[in-house]
């Protein structure tokens, strides 16, 4: 290194500290952890932003190239050759295909629904492979006329990008949902210039969670997400709606229709997007990278005669909600035919979205919820017009709320997509009329369908997911992470002295017994034996199996422990067994344990459990380890006292209580992890992980502790 260089790198780490000092007094980080995860929610937001401008440049440079207009392909269709449309759509699945055979992932369908299924069932933990891959799968499915949204790819990298960076610097799993939240919602914000929209999206599809402690983190992001991709794109409303407003007070009852409507046909949406799917997983026959291909040949050949199917359909939008989207003007074609117009429309953006995602292309479904919204909205409204004109809006205002009740429909999101459309549109005088529509549509489409469009693919997987804040972290655990090993059992033939003898020596009110190859047969209840304690010599001939009964409630070890919860909440037992797939015993699940899981991971409390985490890859796998009462395991910065000093030097365990159990420690090539040993000295920056008292260790790692004097005199 040359000394220019080692001068720069000196400069960099005084930066570093002097911004980490700062942190730590202005804003009342204490620990490094407080101050990484601040500092990540900054930069989420600056990468969303930066990625926002890239893809959108490239999904302009397909369109610029293949159709020669980066703004409207629906321009563009009319000054080309017919064969040209369906050439280009072919040409974008064989790059979909082509994506998915080279990186051996299924880049296309679902991409929301396993951003879902990561922060609820994982930990928060993003792979980043399957959406990069996606990614570039929804830049060429979008490029070339693909009728999915550019959203979808955005929130996806954001996500990722997060979850990536959180792991990395060692963020715990609540606080990597949290980053997860931020990444969606800075990559939405930049897509379409909705800060406050992007954020409640993360929030309320995301992470199912409008806990305050959250909402700060998630903004902070969107609104740096949204001012850098301002800086490139400008700052503009993407959708048209002006001068709507409520016409009278009474306009409120057809809007309220307008909600019902829109409920229904959000069913059908997501029942479309679905059967799409469907047939083409039925597809046996076909290789999964010519799907791709075959699928947006199709929307090629339908685009030939309905044009207004591909792409995202802004422009499309925007003459529904001008109220310019009607039938040529010829005498033969009445002008109330605009109804069947309209939903002739929708029906084939239907249609094209589910041959598009059902064969494999990427993309988001939020953007041709929006067209169908649009379309199904101005056929209302051009109908309720047209009988009662004096009550009612023209059919552009009808278009607006009807984006707005399909998007909540589909996505069982109303906050969002009420405030979502408001940012779209920039007019406040439709807020009544979004809420009324929306609030009905999301009611009316959850009672009639439990899951919505981004739920569905998890559906087919057969997972359930828990929709409270409670449900969705226990559901992060299966039983299998607390699970005990049972020392206690009996086997079928125990005479009743050792039943009896296994209750004297236990705790237990039930013992289980097991066959000899290790199968539950039942359970010895101490309350049912109890009037025989007093006459164990008449009993000789009594065994086990005589006096065991049924087992009434089994756990399974891959059950999830909000499923566990309910169990116990029908049990009036400390303990259940605990069973693999093929019956046989594992050991039993303790009440205690799963409270004391409550209190650490959904209450943030200190518990009787110290968490060990392993991951291998995208899978993450926890164990738990019962610790001494009021003891905790934390990561703790070393403090200045003992710096320069060994470890024996430290004497932590005679004047503290506590234990290292490993040291982190900074280095040139990344942090290196430092096995404690007597004579390892602490250096500037390390960091420990401590066991021992709570009260001691938050103390210590808050800087609120003074070490006694003995601690820092070798």
């Amino acid at each position: 290194m040359t000394a220019r260089s080692a001068a720069l790198f000196g400069r960099l780490r005084e930066w570093i500290r002097s911004l980490d000092f700062t942190l730590a007094r202005r804003f009342g980080l204490a620990t490094r952890e407080d101050r990484v995860f601040f500092f990540l929610i900054v930069l989420v937001g600056v990468i969303a932003g930066l990625l926002g401008a890239v893809v959108h440049t490239l999904i302009r440079l397909f369109q610029s190239v293949l159709w020669r207009s980066p703004d409207s392909i629906l321009q563009a269709v009319h000054q080309v050759p017919r064969w040209w449309v369906v050439a280009v759509l072919a040409f974008g699945g064989s790059l979909v295909g082509l994506i998915g055979w080279a990186t051996r992932e299924k880049v296309g369908g679902g991409g929301m629904a396993a951003l879902i299924e990561a922060v609820a069932l994982s930990g928060g933990r993003v792979p980043p492979k399957p959406v990069l891959a996606n990614a570039l799968a929804a830049i060429a499915t979008v490029g070339t006329g693909g009728s999915l949204g550019r959203e979808g790819p955005l929130i996806r990298l954001g996500a990722m990008i997060s979850s990536w960076l959180g792991s990395r610097l060692g963020m715990q799993p609540h606080r990597l949902k949290v980053l997860v939240g931020c990444g969606a919602a800075a990559g939405l914000a930049a897509a379409y210039n909705i800060p406050v929209g992007g954020a409640l999206f993360a929030m309320e599809v995301v992470l199912g969670n409008f806990a305050l402690d959250i909402f700060g983190p998630i903004v902070v992001s969107s609104v740096i997400s949204t001012l850098i991709s301002r800086a490139f794109a400008g700052n503009v409303h993407l959708y048209a709606a002006p001068g709507y407003s409520l016409v009278s007070t009474w306009e409120l009852v057809p809007y309220a229709g307008l909600g019902v409507v829109c409920g229904l046909a959000s069913v059908l949406f997501v029942l479309g997007v679905r059967l799409g799917r469907r047939s083409f997983r039925a597809m046996t026959f076909l290789p999964e990278p010519l799907k791709p291909v075959v699928g947006m040949t199709l929307v090629g050949l339908l685009a030939l005669w309905v044009p207004h199917v591909l792409g995202g359909g802004t422009d499309v939008i925007n003459l529904a909600l001008t109220g310019q989207l009607k039938l040529p003007d010829r005498p033969a074609l009445p002008q109330e035919l605009t109804v069947l117009f309209l939903l002739g429309l929708a029906a084939a953006k239907l249609v094209a979205t589910a041959i598009t995602t059902g064969s494999g292309g990427a993309g988001g479904l939020f953007t041709p919820a929006l067209f169908f919204g649009a379309l199904v909205g101005g056929a209302y409204g051009f109908s309720v017009h047209g009988l009662w004109p004096g009550i009612a809006s023209s059919y552009g205002a009808y278009s607006a709320v009807g984006m707005a009740a399909i998007a909540a429909g589909t996505s069982h999101a109303p906050i969002s997509a009420i405030l979502i459309v408001f940012e779209f549109t920039g007019n406040y005088d439709l807020i009544l009329p979004l809420m009324v529509a929306s609030i009905i549509s999301s009611f009316l489409s959850r009672k009639l369908r439990r899951y919505s469009i981004y739920t569905e693919a998890l559906k087919h997987k057969g997972i359930e997911l828990p929709w409270r804040m409670e449900e969705a972290v226990l559901a992060g655990l299966t039983v299998e992470a607390l699970l005990q090993e049972d020392p206690d059992i009996l086997r079928p033939g125990d005479p009743y002295s050792k039943v009896v003898d296994k209750f004297l020596s236990t705790n237990r009110e039930r013992l289980f017994v097991v066959s000899p190859d290790g199968r539950l047969q039942g359970v010895v209840s101490l309350h049912d034996i109890k009037h025989m304690l007093e006459s164990p010599d008449t009993l000789t001939a009594v065994v086990a199996h005589d006096l065991m009964t049924p087992v009434e409630q089994a756990l399974r070890s891959d059950e999830r422990l909000h499923r566990a919860t309910e169990s116990f909440a029908q049990s009036e037992y400390e303990r259940l067994p605990v069973v693999d797939e093929e019956g046989r015993y594992l050991g039993v699940l303790a009440k205690r344990d799963l409270l004391a899981v409550y209190a650490q991971e959904v209450l943030g409390r200190p518990a009787l459990l110290a968490t060990f985490v392993s991951s291998k890859g995208a899978e993450t796998s926890r164990d738990y380890v019962h610790l001494p009462p009021d003891f905790s395991v934390r990561l703790v910065p070393v403090p200045a006292a003992l710096v320069g000093r060994t470890l024996a030097d430290a004497k932590l365990p005679q004047t503290l209580g506590a234990r290292v159990l490993e040291i982190r420690r900074r280095s040139r090539a990344g942090e290196e992890v430092v096995i404690p040993a007597g004579d390892t000295v602490f250096e500037e920056g390390d960091q420990f992980i401590l066991v021992g008292p709570t009260t001691t260790v938050e103390a210590l790692s808050e800087g609120k502790l003074t070490l006694p004097e003995e601690a820092t005199v070798g």
